[in-house]
This record gives C-alpha cells, sequence and structure tokens, in this order.
C-alpha cells in the first residue's frame, strides 16, 4: 500500500513534466528571445582613438562603465594615424573621436559638421632630445629635425613655443609629422633628433635609455588644452540623449582617474602602449601630471589656441564666434554638475 501511494505520486509528477514542462520551456524561451532582441535593438556607436594617454576617459568608459550605457553600446575604433580618423569622421564610420585640439579646430575652420564637446585632457606632453644633444640651448649651434604627431598639433605648438622661450632660429629646425609609436626607433638610428609626444612615449624613451627629458609641457605652456572629444553635428543634433550620456561616463572616468591612477594604468595599457608601471609613474608624479578633471574649455582656452595657430601661420586671423562655431560645452557643463552632485 505504501509503495502505491509512492508510485502514485510519481506518476502525478511525471504526468505534470509531460504535459506543462513544454509550455514553461516555450516561456523562459519567449523571454530570452525578448531580451536577445531588446539587446540587439541597441545602437552601436563607434568612437575613435589612438594609443595616447590622453584618451584614457574614454578607456575607462569601455573597460569600467560599458555596462551602464542604456541608450547605445560603445565600441571604440582604434587607429595608428590621424589621417584615417579624420576619413572616419567625415564618411560618418566615427560617430566621434578624440582627437589633438589643433586639428579638431582646423577639420571645423575647413567645414566639418561637427563641434568639440570636451577636453579629454591638459598637459602631459614631453619634449624629448638625442643625448648627443646636452642641453636646448644646443640647437642654437645646429640643424635637427624634430618629429611631432601632426603639424595641427598641440605638440608643433608646444615645439616652437620653446625653441621662442630659448631663442632658437626657427630655420634650424625642421619640423616633421611621425605617428608617436615610430618615435623612438626613429631617434634611436638617428634619423631624427628629438621629438614633441604625449605621455607615455616621452617616459618610455628615458626608460629605454633612447633619449633625455629636456622638457615638459608644463614648463612650456601650463595646462594648456590637450586632446579634445570631436563630435558630428548628427550626434549633437539627432542623439543627444547618446551623447550626454557618453560625455557623463568620460567626465566619471576623468574622475576615476585622477583617484586611481594604479587601477588606471593597469586597465589602459592598450590604450597607453606601455607597462603599467611606467604610466602609473606619469600619472603619480605631480609635476608632470596629466589632468583628467574639469574638463570645460573656457573662452580663454579657445582664443589662446587659435592666436597660437595664427602666430604659427597655421591660419591666417582667428574666427569671430570660437564659443559657437567650434565648441558646444553644454553636455560637459551638465555632466559635471551630474558628478559633483553624485
Amino acid at each position: 500500500m505504501f509503495l502505491s501511494i509512492i508510485h502514485l505520486k510519481l506518476f502525478k509528477k511525471f504526468i505534470f513534466i509531460l504535459f506543462f514542462m513544454p509550455s514553461l520551456i516555450t516561456l523562459f524561451s519567449c523571454d530570452s528571445q525578448t531580451q536577445n532582441s531588446q539587446n540587439s535593438q541597441v545602437e552601436t556607436v563607434f568612437i575613435g582613438r589612438m594609443i595616447s594617454g590622453g584618451h584614457l576617459p574614454l578607456a575607462i568608459v569601455e573597460k569600467k562603465y560599458q555596462d551602464e550605457l542604456k541608450t547605445f553600446k560603445l565600441e571604440t575604433v582604434q587607429s595608428h594615424d590621424w589621417n584615417t580618423v579624420i576619413a572616419g569622421m567625415k564618411s560618418g564610420t566615427l560617430t566621434g573621436t578624440f582627437i589633438l585640439s589643433p586639428l579638431a579646430m582646423k577639420l571645423i575652420h575647413e567645414g566639418f559638421p561637427g563641434k568639440i564637446v570636451l577636453m579629454a585632457n591638459r598637459n602631459g606632453n614631453s619634449f624629448i632630445l638625442s643625448k648627443k644633444i646636452q642641453s636646448i640651448d644646443k640647437l642654437k649651434a645646429k640643424h635637427s629635425i624634430i618629429a611631432v604627431p601632426h603639424i595641427y598639433s598641440q605638440h608643433h605648438l608646444l615645439v616652437r613655443i620653446l625653441l621662442k622661450q630659448y631663442n632658437v632660429p626657427e630655420e634650424n629646425i625642421r619640423i616633421l609629422e611621425m605617428p608617436p609609436r615610430d618615435m623612438i626607433n626613429s631617434l634611436r638610428k638617428g634619423e631624427i633628433d628629438g621629438f614633441m609626444v604625449g605621455e607615455p612615449e616621452g617616459n618610455r624613451s628615458v626608460s629605454l635609455g633612447v633619449g633625455w627629458m629636456a622638457a615638459i609641457s608644463t614648463q612650456i605652456w601650463k595646462d594648456h588644452m590637450d586632446h579634445v572629444f570631436l563630435a558630428s553635428d548628427t550626434f549633437i543634433k539627432k542623439q543627444p540623449e547618446r551623447l550626454q550620456e557618453l560625455i557623463n561616463l568620460l567626465v566619471r572616468g576623468g574622475e576615476f582617474i585622477e583617484k586611481n591612477p594604479r587601477a588606471t594604468a593597469l586597465m589602459s595599457e592598450d590604450y597607453t602602449g606601455s607597462a603599467s608601471i611606467i604610466f602609473e609613474k606619469i600619472l603619480s608624479t605631480q609635476s608632470s601630471r596629466i589632468s583628467y578633471t574639469n574638463m570645460i574649455a573656457s573662452e580663454d582656452d579657445m582664443k589662446a589656441m587659435a592666436e597660437k595657430l595664427v602666430e604659427m601661420k597655421l591660419w591666417s586671423k582667428a574666427p569671430n564666434n570660437m564659443i559657437d562655431d567650434y565648441f558646444d560645452m553644454s553636455f560637459v557643463i551638465k555632466a559635471e554638475q551630474t558628478v559633483r552632485i553624485k
């Protein structure tokens, strides 16, 4: 009798599984398909970047805050030269990009439909000379080749400002465009006499014994505007919620970098192209420290950069309305307010 009761209970469970499990499986399957369908509907936004310490806020968003994005999925596109970045922005393949501040201004100056919506960082550049040249003053007595990432770069401006400070004749120096990843080997081979570049290439060259640190950008032009985030007009006007969400997290990323140099260095080796120990030192050294917070460009920042471009004859004159025509700081102003409240 006892065994019969057990058998009866087992039989009822079998009947339940037989008739009801297919419905449950279908229900869970539908839920899963719905979830997958919702995920597939989230559009991917492609943002450009280079191997550069100035692009670290993007690394933090990509690797730490990606799951917090609600309106889109972030995908970064790494390039090795600025012409590829420019082509991506002009074709619409990239919705936005981290870029050299003078180059971004040049593109807008030439009619590119977009604006600078965030300063990515300030400072963080190094002037490296060959060990055969014992001082910057020695450049007065010889013709030298100095490499910079781009003619329209803050690095080019910094070189010219520095040479003027030391009264080095302009005709003594030939400026050569070169991708930062090639600079150390080129200096080692004697193809160039020095370079101005963003970190970590400066400190990396010193650690490899290839060159010596002749100057850092805080000694040349303190708190200068460095890299910026250039967004297309399509992103700004048609997807303002997505852009605001991204800027919010980029501002948070800057805060994280300043407070967590070790974690940032470990997280961002593929963004800097150097061992974490080198970039951790850069982030922790006060004198050469890169700033990633308070990234609202002021009118003075804008005018100073424009005036330097005119002074170097890269522009014939400074534009009349920099604030409205070249920059849109409304997103970062709102983001800064959000970060401060939290």
